[in-house]
C-alpha cells in the first residue's frame, strides 16, 4: 500500500486592485475548485472593478506518511487549511499569467519554509470538507505519536582538556594588571 496520497485540485487566485500608491495590483490565492470542469489556466471566473478571479490551473496535493505530524498540527487549528504557494512566472516561459502555482500543501511547516524566502506568495485557504475527510483517514492510517525523549547532557570530564587548554571556569583569578585580555 502506498504511503502517500495525491489529490488533484484546481486553484483559484485573484488579482486585486491595490489601495497603496506603491503598487497597482496584488495577487492572492483565494480557494480550491474541482480539478475537472473544462477550465484552462488563465480562465477568468469572476471580474469586477476591484478584482479579477482566475483559474490558476490544476495542481497535485501530495501528502506523505512521514509528514503526518504536520497534518495533525493543521487539524488542531480552528479551521484546517491548505496552503497555496504562487511563484512569479519567468517572462520567457509563455505562461498566460504573471504568477503560477508552485505548490499546494497541507503542511503548515512546509508553508512556513516557502514563506521564509519572501519571494513567493503563500496563502492559507480553507480545506474543503471532502479533502479534510480524505486527509484525516490518511493521517489515522499512518500517524504514530513519537515519545518525547529529553536529551541528557554528558558529564564534563575535568581531566580531559580540549585543545591543550584549561577550561576557562577553572581560571578563577583576575588577570595580572586588571586587564581582561591578560
Amino acid at each position: 500500500m502506498a504511503r502517500e496520497l495525491t489529490i488533484m485540485l484546481g486553484v483559484l487566485a485573484e488579482r486585486r486592485r491595490s489601495v497603496s500608491r506603491w503598487a497597482k495590483e496584488y495577487w492572492i490565492p483565494v480557494g480550491i475548485a474541482p480539478a475537472s470542469g473544462g477550465l484552462t489556466t488563465g480562465d477568468v471566473m469572476l471580474s469586477d472593478d476591484e478584482r479579477t478571479r482566475y483559474f490558476m490551473g490544476v495542481h497535485a496535493l501530495t501528502c506523505h506518511a512521514a509528514d503526518t505530524e504536520a497534518y495533525v498540527h493543521n487539524f488542531n487549528s480552528q479551521v484546517p487549511a491548505l496552503f497555496i504557494v504562487l511563484r512569479r512566472s519567468p517572462s520567457e516561459d509563455g505562461h498566460p499569467l504573471p504568477w503560477f502555482v508552485h505548490s499546494v500543501t497541507a503542511s503548515p511547516y512546509l508553508a512556513q519554509d516557502y514563506d521564509d524566502s519572501g519571494e513567493d506568495i503563500v496563502e492559507r485557504v480553507p480545506m474543503p470538507p471532502d479533502i479534510t475527510e480524505t486527509l484525516k483517514d490518511f493521517v489515522n492510517r499512518y500517524h504514530q505519536e513519537e515519545e518525547f525523549k529529553k536529551r541528557r547532557r554528558d558529564k564534563l570530564d575535568l581531566k580531559d582538556h580540549k585543545f591543550g587548554k584549561d577550561p576557562i571556569f577553572l581560571q578563577r583569578e583576575k588577570p595580572a594588571g586588571g586587564n581582561l585580555d591578560g
